[in-house]
């Protein structure tokens, strides 16, 4: 085993005597960046948190014009609510379910004519 020098504990003495002062003033330094980036970091979660509860919001707003949409869009249809501005979409609402239901009817027909041919191999 190598023997430990003697002289080596007062060399380190020495050098921390010599650079304490600099360290002092360095973790003084550190210190106080760290209280700043701490007061930093707390702004910009705040300001995260905010803008998260603003997008539920929007979502929340968009849920509820959806909503308003379908209710709308049924009583059109039923001819419940005579709007003279939303009778363009009563047309549009009738093509669509018109085709919607023709779609249904072909794959309800194609699933049908499969079942007969699988089952006749």
């Amino acid at each position: 085993m190598a023997k430990k020098r003697p002289d080596m504990k007062k060399e380190i003495d020495k050098l921390l005597k010599k650079y304490e002062p600099t360290l002092k003033k360095t973790g003084e330094q550190l210190s106080r960046a760290m209280k700043t980036a701490e007061k930093d970091i707390a702004k910009m979660y705040k300001l995260a948190q905010i803008h998260v509860e603003m997008q539920m919001k929007n979502i929340e707003k968009e849920k509820l014009y959806y909503d308003i949409g379908k209710a709308v869009s049924a009583r059109i249809e039923k001819d419940e609510l005579d709007i003279p501005g939303l009778e363009k979409y009563k047309k549009r609402l009738g093509k669509i379910r018109s085709e919607g239901e023709k779609m249904r009817k072909a794959l309800s027909k194609a699933g049908k004519s499969g079942k007969k041919k699988s089952a006749g191999k």
